[in-house]
């Protein structure tokens, strides 16, 4: 008993605490990240498909970071904290001013090398500059890689390298603080450091902030499976108990709810929610939340409904049935007054099985690149509407998963509890 109450009240703090956090994360926010998660521009600055921050801790990979300057000397001084077991990815400028700079980068051992000197029209990603590396790894290593290659090599690490002949393959990092010195600005400039791990959850192959998409998506996700497991069993208690009375009612109920339950879901949901769907500028398939859910609930409750009948027309078949007839009790009567008090806690346990499978089906569609508004099924959908090679990352598709698992675990062990509970009456 102790124990089927522990599990209980576990499986109750699950639940309520994926709602809460369902309620307050998207607070949390920056609601820009939401509003431009279909712009690709706006993730420019971040690293494409990197792990979470935490992990990059654990294995020595460097994170993103804005890089904090000072002006001294007339020149704008970044300092950037090196103690990582991996180079950054890339170093952006970003300036407030267009004009002839210079800009250097002084290591640890006082050593300096020149990333840029002329005119700056715009943002610098020095990744993409080869011919700074070439000219870095002569000056620092005495080797003079091709710039083609170093497109498929860590090129920083020529930059982060002590002066070893092997600098760019096989380097040894050189690690403290590195002096990024800007001269010739007339406003002070930002420098992002794009690094190999990135907050809480890591990115996506292009560049989004995976918790902004797990957290946004984990509310609209909550309330399809809520209501679309009401619709589920409120339509399959009102068609399995229709369907029973042998008036036209009951014959459409019992014909809609036979064929419900012989209609394969997922190809009719997708093409359903095709119909009442619009697709937008990034050819996306966008669908209203309530349209989905009622969907959900119509294509799910056929085995309820027919579970529900055969319920009723059992209670129907027992004496106190007959006598209430027999004192004049209409056929509807007996089934508000007498048959509904049997099929609540049934309705009630069929509804805490309905939330997890509901939550994994509108997470399916999102391989289908059906995204009814922003949900786990947006993040699921993601590598496939960009046309991007499908490649696990298991910071993307691990918190679902997860997510998931636990609330299907909940609500499983939540409706076996009332299960039990009504066995015994």
């Amino acid at each position: 008993m102790f124990e089927r109450n522990l599990s209980t009240r576990a499986a109750v703090a699950i639940i309520l605490s994926f709602i809460l956090v369902s309620i307050i994360g998207p607070h949390t926010l920056n609601h820009e990240d939401v509003e431009n998660w279909d712009n690709l521009s706006y993730w420019r600055l971040n690293p494409q498909g990197v792990p979470p921050e935490w992990y990059g801790e654990l294995v020595g990979l460097p994170k993103t970071e804005w890089l904090q300057g000072e002006r001294q000397a007339g020149a704008f001084v970044f300092t950037y904290d090196f103690h990582y077991s991996s180079s950054p990815s890339d170093i952006i400028f970003i300036p407030n001013s267009t004009g002839v700079m210079r800009i250097k980068i002084i290591g640890p051992d006082g050593r300096e090398y020149i990333l840029w000197d002329g005119y700056v029209f715009g943002e610098i990603h020095f990744s993409k500059n080869p011919s700074v590396f070439v000219r870095i790894a002569g000056e620092k290593c005495n080797v003079t890689p091709d710039g083609g290659n170093l497109l498929f090599h860590d090129a920083f690490n020529v930059i982060f390298s002590k002066p070893t002949e092997d600098c760019l393959d096989h380097p040894e990092f050189l690690k403290g603080e590195y002096k990024i010195v800007v001269e010739g600005a007339e406003k002070e400039p930002r420098i992002r450091v794009l690094g190999k791990s990135y907050g809480l959850l890591g990115t996506d192959t292009v560049g989004r902030d995976v918790w902004t998409g797990f957290i946004w998506g984990m509310r609209e996700t909550i309330v399809i499976a809520i209501l679309g497991s009401l619709a589920t069993v409120g339509l399959a208690l009102v068609l399995g108990t229709l369907s029973v009375l042998s008036s036209w009612v009951g014959k459409i109920a019992d014909f809609v709810s036979r064929l419900v339950t012989v209609t394969p879901v997922l190809p009719v949901a997708v093409s359903a929610v095709v119909l009442v769907a619009a697709i937008d500028e990034n050819y996306v398939i966008k669908a209203s939340p309530l349209a989905i859910a009622l969907i959900v609930g119509i294509l799910m409750m056929g085995n309820v409904s027919r579970n529900v009948r055969s319920m009723v027309e059992e209670e129907l078949r027992k004496e106190y049935v007959e006598s209430a007839r027999a004192l004049g009790g209409s056929s509807l009567w007996i089934l508000r007054k007498h048959v509904s008090k049997v099929l609540v806690p049934y309705t009630v346990y069929q509804f805490a099985l309905a939330v997890p499978g509901t939550i994994a089906f509108i997470t399916l569609l999102g391989f289908f690149n059906i995204v009814p508004g922003f949900n786990w099924g947006t993040i699921m959908s993601q590598t496939i509407r960009e046309g991007a090679t499908y490649r696990l990352a298991w910071w993307q598709v691990v918190p679902v998963g997860v997510s998931i698992g636990l609330l299907a675990l909940s609500f499983v062990s939540l409706s076996r509890r009332i299960e039990e509970e009504f066995l015994k009456r």
